[in-house]
């Protein structure tokens, strides 16, 4: 049981959400999650006191953001109309490159892309398109330098910066059916919970929340979306049913470097609210059930749009490897695009930070085990080490 519990009960975590966005709508839908969520932390979690703290402030936000979402697009049902061009879906299993890929072609401008503060608020305020956006972007920045105080080490895996592009999983909260929530503390009820829940659910919600910055004018319609996420290995079917012309780039890396990161960057996360231990067999069953699911969909449906990157070509040959993206998502590479890309590449260099270090030996895992449990992929890196082209 967690010696810091919530001190806000379900009902008034939503009670004050309601008085804080100035909407007075019961939010059906996060009910149950909310619940399951709220009983996982204060019964199976290590939170401490700032821990709970922060955990609350996080539930309201996500609430207060929901409610104002669902005003606008009560208010102005022409948001459920706004095209959503693409997407080129960055993935692969985390610490494979996925972030340094994501970012480089964020600089291009030829991609929308969501920052760290649009996936922390993306909901308007005023519910006007056009609204001041210092205070936004001030409450992210605040929460970005929060985690750096808590957690020093996690910039040096992850730096949270409010404004550069981000993953989709601080969004993925939003709809309260999220894997990134445990990530930050041990939640084993809610992870049962979660486990046989459709991610078309956040996929949705992901596609209304572009719509609705579209709208805002936070991003321009009929440009292509850029999204990325480690979450999305194995859900290449789902994602297609809500964006059916979403391409798939994914990023390849040996798992003898990517799980050892992985756990780390974990225990990273977790220190910031102050539970920073880890389960790392749960943390690499999981990967292992997902790419053995995300294998199974190439074979089974080889039409997929999948451009496979090595990690080596995405940190050793950017240039090639944009070339090789611009090619798959049938865009053209312009001179200037490919100077923006390769000058933010010349001044993000890896390790700019200091370096994240890492071992299987530190966390507890065994190299014959791992190339045993992943076998089918171990054999795909060796198929993408032959052919450069691949």
């Amino acid at each position: 049981m967690s010696a810091h519990k919530l001190a806000l009960s379900v009902d008034q975590l939503m009670a004050r959400s309601r008085e804080i966005a100035g909407v007075d709508i019961v939010d059906d839908e996060i009910i149950e999650p909310l619940n399951v969520l709220h009983r996982a932390l204060n019964e199976e979690s290590a939170i401490d006191a700032e821990g709970a703290r922060a955990y609350e402030a996080k539930f309201i936000r996500l609430l207060v953001n929901r409610l104002r979402m669902k005003r606008d697009f009560a208010r102005h049902p022409e948001i459920a109309e706004q095209p959503v061009a693409g997407p080129l879906v960055i993935m692969g299993v985390a610490r494979s490159g996925t972030t340094k890929l994501q970012k480089a072609l964020a600089a291009s401008r030829d991609f929308n892309f969501l920052t760290f503060w649009q996936n922390f608020n993306w909901a308007s305020v005023t519910g006007e398109p056009g609204e001041d956006l210092s205070a936004r972007i001030a409450e992210a920045d605040e929460f970005c330098r929060w985690y750096d105080e808590r957690s020093p080490e996690t910039k040096l895996g992850h730096h949270f910066q409010a404004l550069e592009p981000e993953e989709e999983g601080p969004l993925s909260e939003g709809c309260f059916v999220a894997p990134s929530f445990f990530g930050y503390s041990e939640m084993p009820s809610y992870a049962h919970w979660l486990a046989d829940k459709p991610r078309t659910i956040f996929f949705r919600f992901l596609r209304d929340v572009l719509k609705y910055l579209q709208w805002q004018g936070l991003a321009r319609p009929g440009r292509p979306w850029l999204l990325k996420s480690p979450n999305y290995n194995g859900l290449e079917l789902q994602l297609r049913e809500v964006f059916p012309d979403a391409r798939f780039v994914v990023a390849n890396r040996s798992p003898l470097q990517t799980l050892a990161s992985m756990c780390k960057l974990v225990s990273c996360f977790r220190q910031a609210y102050g539970s920073p231990e880890v389960d790392t067999n749960l943390i690499v069953e999981g990967n292992y059930r997902s790419m053995a699911a995300h294998l199974a969909n190439r074979k089974a449906h080889p039409e997929l749009p999948i451009l496979d990157l090595r990690f080596e070509d995405i940190v050793g040959d950017l240039p090639r490897a944009i070339e090789r993206v611009y090619a798959h998502a049938g865009m053209e590479l312009s001179e200037d695009a490919r100077r923006r890309m390769l000058d933010w590449n010349a001044t993000n260099r890896m390790h700019k930070l200091g370096e994240f270090r890492y071992s299987l030996a530190d966390a507890g895992l065994e190299e014959a085990v791992i190339r045993e449990r992943m076998a089918d992929y171990f054999d795909l890196l060796d198929a993408l080490a032959g052919d450069r082209t691949a």
